[in-house]
């Protein structure tokens, strides 16, 4: 019985070396996958890549990656940052960016405080007319005071060829006009109406793209009374011109 229980002590005593072996194969695996990343195949990468852009596209003919967008690495030539650029949208400062400052700059003469906003974003050049400026309430009808406003605003879009998206806006308070029982339906008029004025200054109906928010865009909480004249706004979105060849669905066969 000793023998035994000695033999048993002296087994137990010599089980951290399995533990100490799985460690070391852990290791050996470790080192054998840093060297093989540090081993890469520059040429077979670059197969890879192709491949994978060709089996992304659709029929063999349209490209998922536009062969124009700058691939530089988000450095320029003297190794400053630069960003990468997409053909239509512009790089550094915009000329989107210099249509709201001569904007801004011809609005502000017309000592209009704060009913008029001219800013940038991801989309365009958005001018932002306040329904005090531009409508009695739950009115539809542009007031004679918003004519030299428009007026201006046409005179910086007659030259370009930008498409215009118009977007009415309400607050949360339901309307009393009859003839517009939804916030849904008086957004969507007051926008029409802009875009009607536009049309007849002799902007082409074809750059016009109209829609109405209702109550569902709001700018600030409908919690106070200028909160809610400044919800209540039509939208002037000079759109950027993006040349978009990413996927020719003509080229693909599948619709004619």
């Amino acid at each position: 019985m000793a023998h035994r229980k000695e033999e048993h002590e002296e087994h137990h005593d010599e089980r951290w070396l399995v533990s100490y072996a799985d460690f070391i194969t852990l290791l050996m695996v470790l080192f054998v996958v840093l060297y093989s990343m540090g081993q890469v195949n520059v040429e077979k990468y670059k197969q890879l890549a192709e491949s994978m852009r060709t089996a992304f596209s659709i029929g063999g003919a349209a490209e998922v990656v536009d062969s124009q967008i700058s691939q530089a690495g988000g450095t320029s030539e003297d190794g400053s940052s630069k960003p990468i650029v997409i053909p239509g949208i512009p790089e550094g400062p915009t000329q989107s960016e210099e249509v709201a400052g001569q904007l801004t700059s011809m609005l502000s003469s017309q000592n209009l405080g704060n009913q008029v906003s001219v800013q940038t974003n991801i989309e365009g050049v958005l001018i932002s007319l306040s329904e005090r400026l531009v409508f009695k309430n739950d009115q539809t009808e542009l007031m004679p005071e918003t004519m030299e406003v428009l007026n201006t605003i046409v005179e910086m879009m007659r030259p370009i060829n930008n498409k215009i998206r118009l977007v009415g806006h309400t607050n949360n308070t339901p309307p009393t006009n009859p003839l517009y029982p939804t916030n849904w339906e008086l957004s969507l008029a007051r926008a029409t109406s802009v875009a009607k004025y536009l049309i007849n200054s002799g902007i082409p109906p074809e750059r016009l793209i109209v829609s109405g928010q209702g109550e569902y865009a709001p700018v600030f909480p409908n919690d106070t009374e200028q909160h809610k004249e400044m919800n209540a706004r039509v939208e002037i979105i000079i759109i950027y011109k993006v040349d978009s060849n990413i996927i020719d669905i003509n080229s693909t066969g599948v619709l004619p």
